[in-house]
């Protein structure tokens, strides 16, 4: 097995290839790969490729169990928006490492992060206490036959909890993200080819829009590809906005060297069981999603003095849930319960393989840190 320092060089030349880079998002990647483990785990899915069958090779090897994957799956990668009803709808809302992997990949990725977000916030959690609400909401899931997670009265209380708060005052959210300097305005001719287009597809006709570049976005995983803002000032002073990020292929395919592999985001989609967000549009080269304050990630409760901790078993049912809402565009219920009673009732295989993986991750991060230290 190479060094994190070899893989991280080759999958970044890769990606250069398929994308324009920013260096400088580049080496702030880096240092927050440097800060903890779990940050570490959120921007490498290409080591997680890597890792996995080297780890966890009697799940990798199982050709039975491959679909259609989120991949780089983890407990920050869950959040809400609002659907062309104005319902709020709770799931996964990462999409760019979709690719062909066991469903088991998914759900061991899940259960390494929580383990590690709880490591983080240091709190002991063993992986049976991760594993078992997963396993569990994947099989509810599994049963439901696809169903997908809407909030409304009396259904999902822990997440109508959860989502209290996460709406950021509007004011505070617009001038944070269009500060000059972290988000500079930047002429109609300064976008990619075919950009302007993709963005005025998602607004209304003849959309009075301003563009900004952004020096410095969220995330991980796709840290160091460009980002833009359209930004639509209606008359009523509300602010509509889209943001668009670069799309490259799943670093799978950099790792199995299938280099005419397209993204397998859109294909995802349109075959997982959810209620769609309709400003999220998927294009060769690019993601188009709507930017609002009310779009919000909802992070796992990780302070021993939040009181909504207790919630977080739910939570975890409720992620596994929406991981059999994906996996179930791929195969029926019955072929994926099959798949799960042939790893054993006992389900041991689970905590097994999350604690090898989160111990790889850990290693991993451990020899990152080291040299970037040094």
């Amino acid at each position: 097995m190479r060094s994190i320092f070899k893989s991280t060089g080759a999958f970044e030349s890769w990606m250069r290839k398929r994308t324009n880079v920013s260096e400088r998002l580049l080496k702030s990647k880096h240092r927050k790969m440097a800060a903890g483990a779990f940050p570490f785990l959120r921007a490498t899915f290409y080591r997680w490729v890597e890792q996995w069958p080297a780890v966890c090779p009697r799940l990798a090897e199982r050709d039975q169990d491959v679909l259609l994957a989120v991949g780089d799956l983890h407990v920050e990668n869950f959040g809400v928006w609002r659907d062309s009803r104005q319902r709020l709808v709770w799931g996964v809302n990462d999409f760019d490492d979709a690719c062909e992997l066991p469903f088991t990949s998914d759900l061991v990725r899940l259960a390494t992060s929580a383990l590690l977000a709880a490591e983080a916030a240091e709190l002991a959690v063993p992986a049976s206490r991760v594993c078992a609400p997963l396993l569990e909401g994947y099989r509810a899931g599994l049963r439901t036959e696809g169903q997908p997670i809407v909030l409304s009265e009396g259904r999902h209380p822990a997440l109508v909890t959860l989502t209290k708060g996460t709406r950021e005052n509007p004011r505070t959210f617009w001038r944070k993200k269009l500060d000059p300097n972290d988000n500079p305005r930047i002429d109609v001719s300064e976008l990619p080819d075919g950009l302007e287009e993709m963005f005025r597809a998602s607004f209304r006709p003849r959309a009075d829009l301003t563009f900004y570049a952004q020096r410095s976005p969220g995330g991980l995983g796709s840290l160091g590809r460009r980002r833009f803002t359209a930004v639509e000032t209606p008359k009523n002073g509300v602010r509509d906005a889209r943001e668009a990020k670069a799309l490259v292929p799943s670093a799978l395919y950099w790792y199995q060297g299938r280099d005419q592999m397209p993204s397998q985001t859109a294909t995802l989609l349109q075959h997982a069981f959810r209620v769609p967000d309709p400003h999220f549009q998927v294009h060769d080269e690019w993601l188009v999603r709507q930017f609002a304050p009310d779009i919000a990630k909802i992070d796992m409760p990780a302070n021993p003095r939040d009181k909504r901790l207790a919630l977080a078993p739910a939570l975890l049912r409720l992620m596994g849930q929406e991981t059999a809402n994906i996996h179930l565009g791929s195969r029926s219920r019955d072929a994926l319960e099959k798949l799960l009673n042939g790893l054993g009732r006992d389900a041991l295989w689970f905590p097994a393989a999350t604690e090898r993986m989160t111990n790889c991750t850990r290693n991993d991060h451990a020899e990152w840190a080291a040299r970037y230290e040094d």
